[in-house]
C-alpha cells in the first residue's frame, strides 16, 4: 500500500509517498517540496495543483491525506490564497475521481509528537526519532506524518500509541 501526504501551502507544499513495511518505519518512496516562485495568483495555484495531480497520477497512492485548512489569523494576507488553493486542489481531486482524507493541523502535530501544539521543528525531530526519516524541510516532515497517518488508518504502521491509533482510525474519506 502507498500513502501520499500533502502539506498544502501556496509558499511551499510538502509531498511524501510512503509504502508499508513489516517494521515500524515505512519506506519513503518520494519526498519533495513544490515551490512555484516565478508566477503569482491563479497561475501559481494552477501550477501547484497540476504538479500535485501529476504526482498523484504517477504514484497512484492508495490513500491521499491532506492537512485540513489551518488558517493563520496572524498572517491574514495568506488566508485567501490558501483557501483558493485548497478549494482548487479539492476540485481537481474530485474531477479525477480521487478520494482524499483530511487531518487537522493539531492532529498532525499530535500524531508526530504527542502534543497538538508542537512547533514545526519538533515535528521534524519526532519524524526522525520515531521513524528514522530525516525530512528535507518542515513541510515534508508534516507531509511524512500525513502519509504515516494514511498507513496507520489501514493498520499498516506498527507501534502506534492509543492517541495515534485514534487519529488514524477517525479518517473520513472525501470525494466532494
Amino acid at each position: 500500500m502507498k500513502s501520499m501526504g500533502i502539506d498544502l501551502s501556496s509558499a511551499a507544499t510538502g509531498i511524501v509517498v510512503l509504502s508499508q513495511t513489516p517494521t515500524q518505519s515505512p519506506v519513503c518512496l518520494y519526498e519533495s517540496e513544490v515551490l512555484i516562485n516565478d508566477v503569482k495568483g491563479v497561475k501559481k495555484q494552477r501550477a501547484i495543483c497540476v504538479t500535485i495531480m501529476t504526482l498523484i497520477n504517477a504514484w497512484r497512492p492508495d490513500k491521499i491525506v491532506l492537512e485540513g485548512y489551518s488558517l493563520n489569523l496572524q498572517n491574514k494576507s495568506s488566508i485567501i490564497p490558501l483557501v483558493e488553493l485548497g478549494g482548487l486542489l479539492r476540485f481537481c481531486l474530485h474531477l479525477d475521481g480521487q478520494t482524499w482524507y483530511e487531518v487537522k493541523a493539531s492532529q498532525v502535530k499530535q500524531f508526530a509528537t504527542g502534543s497538538g501544539n508542537a512547533k514545526k521543528a519538533q515535528v521534524m525531530m519526532h519524524v526522525l526519532k520515531r521513524w528514522g526519516h530525516e525530512s528535507k524541510t518542515d513541510n515534508t516532515a508534516d507531509a511524512y506524518t500525513l502519509a504515516a497517518i494514511g498507513l496507520g488508518s489501514a493498520n499498516l504502521l506498527k507501534g502506534l500509541t492509543q492517541s495515534q491509533y485514534a487519529i488514524a482510525m477517525n479518517l473520513t474519506g472525501r470525494t466532494n
